[in-house]
């Protein structure tokens, strides 16, 4: 295959069946490469888009298909026909998976400004006193891009001076960092992709939506169609309380991840497999949050640092396994100081979960004999300072 500067009619023909911005950004040469088997009437084609890989035509090339996305552990393919499946799979010896994402769209009528107004103000609400909500300006372009969280933000712009013309985004700073935003992650004609994320240790307190819901208004001004691609139905629940609607439901291949179990560590000095599973997600991860939540007992072996690390990038999943190994019938107040100094102390905010805040209170209030003699019950009142 070769690759594409000047794309034609017929090349454009064979990516028909799609209905993507990102597609629309690289006919347009603002972002993507795109690839195919040249002559007269092209039969295959592919366009890289970062991760993204969008296979159109006769499914073909798998060995260079698979070349693209190499050193791509999130690459997504998405496919203009099932045939492409079984082709990359042999390829790549089965190592994708079959997965659906979901393309949102702006609703009809067009978003309720007053209801992404209340969502703004929902940033008064949160308790932080050093948290503002500004513009993505030079400062902040050149923090994301040393962020690994936040980098996507700005990554697909050669400088901050293409990002300032082309693109724009909004970032919440707490204690003068970012921890949340919503950015241009590409741009066309007639609209931007969006792109949302969260710092691990500050999600789920609905941030994200906050600065999506600036986004949008910016967008509305600015004339612009924003388009979301959720990865799941989480996604999904976000984008439609910004008033997204749901445009197509679309099959995509990801790269199957090994089990989670096989990569634990297998002993106290074994950084190495806390590195390895920092590259999973939430749903691969909870299955071994107990197993993890083990190697945080005793602060002095050298992975536990490491692990409680890991443990607050996937934070969601951890809160809901906390609350029994607070309460009075375990015995292990080591364990349980751990848990409160260094996992939930290490976060930002209050605990979602009440059953967990209501133990930690318990412990600081009315703490057993040994929690009091591990100090557990100290540990507790100082995060309880920090949550008021």
């Amino acid at each position: 295959m070769k690759r594409i500067t000047s794309i034609g009619q017929n090349i454009k023909a064979l990516f028909e069946c799609f209905d993507d911005s990102m597609i629309q950004s690289c006919f347009e040469g603002v972002y993507g490469e795109l690839w195919c088997d040249g002559g007269s009437e092209p039969q295959t084609a592919v366009i890289v888009s970062g991760d993204f890989h969008y296979l159109a035509g006769k499914p073909a090339y798998a060995d260079e298909v698979m070349a693209f996305a190499k050193d791509k552990p999130h690459a997504v393919f998405v496919p203009g026909c099932d045939e492409w499946f079984g082709l990359l799979s042999g390829e790549c010896g089965d190592r994708l998976k079959k997965v659906e994402r979901y393309h949102m769209r702006a609703p009809q009528g067009g978003f309720d400004r007053e209801k992404l107004a209340e969502i703004l103000r929902g940033t008064q609400l949160l308790g932080l006193a050093d948290m503002q909500l500004c513009a993505i300006g030079k400062e902040e372009f050149e923090q994301c891009l040393t962020s690994d969280w936040a980098y996507s933000f700005v990554s697909n712009f050669s400088d901050y001076n293409e990002f300032e013309e082309h693109g724009f985004g909004f970032a919440i700073k707490h204690g003068g960092s970012i921890v949340s935003g919503t950015s241009t992650y590409c741009y066309y004609s007639r609209g931007v992709e969006v792109e949302v994320s969260t710092a691990p240790q500050y999600r789920m307190k609905g941030l994200a939506r906050i600065t999506a819901a600036r986004f949008i208004a910016e967008c509305i001004d600015r004339g612009l169609a924003p388009n979301w691609d959720a990865r799941n139905m989480a996604s999904v629940k976000i984008a439609r309380k910004l008033g997204f609607a749901l445009h197509d439901t679309y099959t995509a291949y990801e790269f199957k991840s090994p089990d989670a179990q096989t990569l634990l560590p297998v002993d106290k000095f074994d950084s190495e497999a806390v590195k390895r599973l920092s590259g999973l997600d939430d749903e691969q991860i909870e299955p071994i949050v107990p197993k993890l939540l083990e190697w945080i007992q005793d602060m002095n072996w050298p992975v536990a640092q490491l692990v409680c690390e890991l443990l607050n990038e996937h934070y969601s999943v951890v809160e809901p396994q906390l609350y029994e190994l607070l309460k009075p019938g375990q015995t292990d107040d080591i364990w349980k100081y751990n848990i409160i100094k260094y996992l939930i102390g290490g976060r930002c905010g209050r605990p979602n979960d009440e059953r967990l805040m209501t133990e930690i209170m318990r412990i600081a209030q009315h703490p057993t004999d040994s929690e009091k003699a591990e100090l557990v019950d100290e540990a507790a009142k100082e995060i309880l300072k920090d949550f008021a």
